[in-house]
Order: C-alpha cells, then sequence, then structure tokens
C-alpha cells in the first residue's frame, strides 16, 4: 500500500455515490492496521463542477469520469478491508497535498 493508490470502495452502502477512496496516509506508517482515506464521490447527480471549492475538494478525471475528493470526509479504514489498489493519483500529489493543507489548516 502506498500514499496516493487508489481503490475500489469495500462500503456497500457509499459505493453507488463514492466507488473510489484514495490513501491519503504518509507511508512511514505502513505497518498500521488501517490507513486514512478520502472518498472520491462522482460530480455527475452530486455536484455542480463550478461549485465546487476545489482548493478543498479537487476534481479528478478517472476513467473518463469526474470525481470531487471529499477531503472533508477522510476516515480510516482497516488495510485489509480495502483489497488491491486499482491505481494511483501520485501525479496529482500537489493538488492532494493543498486540499489536506487546507482542510488542517497548514495554508
Amino acid at each position: 500500500m502506498a500514499r496516493f493508490d487508489l481503490y475500489n470502495n469495500p462500503s456497500t452502502k457509499s459505493r453507488a455515490k463514492s466507488p473510489f477512496l484514495l490513501d491519503v496516509q504518509s507511508d512511514h506508517l505502513g505497518d498500521l492496521l488501517s490507513r486514512v482515506v478520502v472518498p472520491l464521490t462522482r460530480v455527475a447527480g452530486n455536484y455542480t463542477a463550478s461549485k465546487v471549492a476545489q482548493d478543498l475538494s479537487p476534481i479528478f478525471e478517472i476513467a473518463g469520469e469526474p470525481f470531487v475528493l471529499e477531503t472533508p470526509l477522510l476516515g480510516a479504514v482497516r488495510t485489509n478491508d480495502l483489497g488491491s489498489a486499482i491505481g494511483t493519483l501520485k501525479g496529482e500529489q500537489d493538488r492532494i497535498s493543498a486540499a489536506l493543507d487546507r482542510l488542517f489548516g497548514a495554508y
């Protein structure tokens, strides 16, 4: 598991709206039983892209569809519930880190 890896959302309750989770936890804490993740929610049917505060909740395209990184909804998931990574957003590290900094007041 690595920071900025993308996973399928294991929750049957929230998967339709937020099909992906993004691992934002430091790789230095890889031995913990959980990972801190942020849900990625479909823009379509949930948001108007122009009304999303992209400094806090940037929009990323995954498989041709826009998703909002719901930074304020971050939480922890047991590592064994995540399964295998299906991709990465490591190339978006600066935008993701900026959103986390915005949430925690480090701006």
